[in-house]
């Protein structure tokens, strides 16, 4: 008998067909009993009345491999609407080892270090699944779209003997003791790409070396690639990459309702007829300023408070969640970005944002061999370290321009989730390497100082630092420090009660913290960490963890309130060290890393 999968037994009702899978669930239930099958067309329910049927399975553990051979019966309760009864089944693999985490249960309720520690497993839930279910279908999408538009697909390298872009991020590899890189970015290669095909894309892999714990970073990460030749200008970049991802968005929506079902989430809105919205950089500060009271107009690049609320602008005022920053600062773009021709100060360089954050970066580049040149020196960099780059600009370059969006952040926004990990099968960072956990350094409460201390001088941030006698409350502090109580910044460390997940609340001094109100948002409630767990797990004492949560490695919450207050004064890994600081500094410096309740 030929195998049957079961999205297609709803055209076999009332005949006898065969499965193969996992076994996902088992319900023991006297006389009758009921087994769950996953195969790759979803869950099938098989009733067991046999007494010598269920004593074959009765033992067995979620992920036993299962043959089924039994009659299609319809049944309108059922996922799939039908169920197999009068079963006759053979146990191909049986597992006996008890699950070291419920990924068979539809709400994987677990900490993400957790669902990453078991990936192998986790990934067979069934709602982290879906994504990636639908992160192939925004690849497919991607390659189909462009590919009609006279695309040529391209494979890059991944090592490489020098930086791609000129940063300092880099990873080094010993090849045949030579020191070579991993690549930032696909940028130079998809360039003399386009002295060949004239329009090309890929999808490319890009390592980025930074110490950065943020819900949105990664150290590998995805990138869909994508240039064109002959653009009268860089609007021609924006129009395909707008097609394009409404392409992607139409696909997701006909070909995963099912998998978006699961998630229980809708998709960004991206409507064919409704154009993205598309602003200068210095309108997009301006609009900022005018929507929210703070002023960032002197900023040279867009903070991510800014990227929220341009996004909302978009939402409310266009019926999308897409929308264009344009012209941004050259100081601030890649040394390849074009200068504007009416303005040379700015260059013709994007952001696309979607619902809260930056998903693509792009324009149009330098095709001038002695601008480029030019350009280099200009960014502090030897041109001599670009030659066979270089080169291709003193044979022939037409004007061109195109864009680098990722995969897995485009996934995350698109989907609303939380984590970028959450879109990423085997995520490596500064904690894990394909998502095995690296094992992490605790690093003391004296070490913390002088982290925190380099992270303000790196910035620029302005700070008092202080040492005085030990403290254990607030109001010691405030009185050693001789400071508002109300202005000193508590940093509290959380623990979920279901998932037993580690989260970081910081709050001024004299509040408390609305347990209900984080209960709605985490979806489960809280208590506090115990102390001597806190100084186990992460090398600080109560009453000496700093508000820098990402240098734990932990998601974090600042009240909106602590927002409000002029100066920010706060221990900074030990009870007898503290430190002042304007709080818009503060907040500056760690903005990517925190969310506001």
């Amino acid at each position: 008998m030929q195998r049957s999968i079961s999205n297609k037994l709803i055209d076999h009702i009332g005949e006898e067909v065969m499965i193969k899978g996992w076994m996902n669930a088992i319900r023991i239930l006297g006389k009758l009993s009921f087994m769950v099958i996953r195969d790759r067309g979803g869950m099938v329910q098989v009733v067991i009345e046999d007494r010598e049927e269920i004593e074959k399975v009765k033992n067995l553990q979620p992920g036993s491999i299962i043959t089924v051979i039994g009659q299609v019966q319809e049944s309108k309760q059922a996922e799939l609407g039908v169920e197999l009864i009068k079963p006759k089944i053979t146990v191909e693999i049986p597992v006996t080892t008890p699950l070291p985490v419920e990924y068979n249960k539809p709400e994987l309720n677990a900490e993400m270090d957790t669902i990453l520690d078991y990936r192998p497993l986790t990934l067979r839930n069934q709602k982290i699944s879906a994504v990636f279910k639908i992160q192939a279908t925004i690849v497919a999408a991607y390659r189909e779209y462009l590919t009609s538009q006279g695309f040529t697909e391209f494979f890059g390298p991944n090592v490489i003997s020098a930086s791609s872009e000129g940063g300092t991020e880099l990873f080094t590899v010993n090849y045949f003791d030579q020191e070579a890189k991993l690549s930032q970015s696909a940028q130079l290669y998809k360039q003399m790409m386009v002295g060949v095909y004239e329009r090309v894309f890929a999808l490319m892999k890009c390592f980025r070396a930074e110490k950065s714990a943020t819900r949105r970073h990664l150290t590998e990460a995805t990138q869909f690639e994508f240039e064109m030749g002959f653009i009268d200008g860089f609007e021609d970049v924006m129009d395909m990459l707008e097609n394009t991802v409404k392409f992607i968005v139409k696909s997701v929506n006909e070909k995963n309702a099912k998998e978006l079902k699961t998630l229980g989430v809708k998709s960004a809105l991206a409507p064919e007829e409704v154009s993205f919205p598309r602003i200068t950089f210095r309108e997009a500060l301006e609009l900022y300023y005018k929507r929210t009271g703070n002023d960032e107009r002197h900023e040279i690049d867009l903070s991510p408070e800014a990227e929220r609320e341009l996004c909302k602008y978009a939402r409310e005022e266009f019926g999308t969640d897409f929308i264009f920053v344009t012209h941004f600062l050259r100081k601030k773009t890649a040394f390849y970005a074009h200068p504007n021709e009416e303005n040379p100060e700015v260059t013709n360089y994007f952001d696309l944002l979607c619902r809260e954050a930056e998903i693509v970066s792009g324009g149009q580049r330098i095709h001038e061999h002695d601008m480029m040149e030019e350009s280099l020196r200009l960014k502090g960099l030897n041109p001599d370290d670009f030659r066979d780059y270089l080169a291709i600009f003193k044979f022939g370059m037409p004007k061109h321009g195109g864009f680098g969006m990722g995969m897995e952040r485009l996934t995350m926004l698109l989907l609303g989730l939380d984590n970028i990990r959450e879109a990423t099968l085997f995520p490596s960072d500064t904690k894990r390497i394909a998502s095995v956990s690296i094992k992490r350094k605790i690093v003391p409460g004296s070490q913390l100082v002088q982290k925190i201390k380099s992270l303000f001088d790196d910035a620029g941030v302005k700070y008092e630092y202080q040492k005085h006698a030990p403290v254990k409350t607030s109001e010691e502090a405030a009185e050693v420090r001789g400071t508002k109580l109300e202005e000193g910044l508590k940093a509290l460390i959380l623990k979920g009660k279901k998932s037993g997940k580690n989260i970081m609340v910081c709050l001024p001094a004299t509040e408390k913290i609305n347990m209900e109100k984080l209960k709605g948002i985490e979806g489960e409630a809280f208590e506090f960490e115990k102390p001597e767990v806190v100084k186990e797990k992460f090398g600080v004492e109560v009453g000496g963890v700093p508000p820098f949560g990402f240098l734990m490695g932990l998601k974090t919450y600042y009240t909106e309130s602590a927002k409000e207050q002029t100066n920010s004064n706060f221990n900074c890994g030990t009870r007898e060290e503290s430190m002042t600081v304007k709080t818009k500094g503060l907040l500056e410096l760690i903005g990517l890393d925190i969310q506001f309740i």
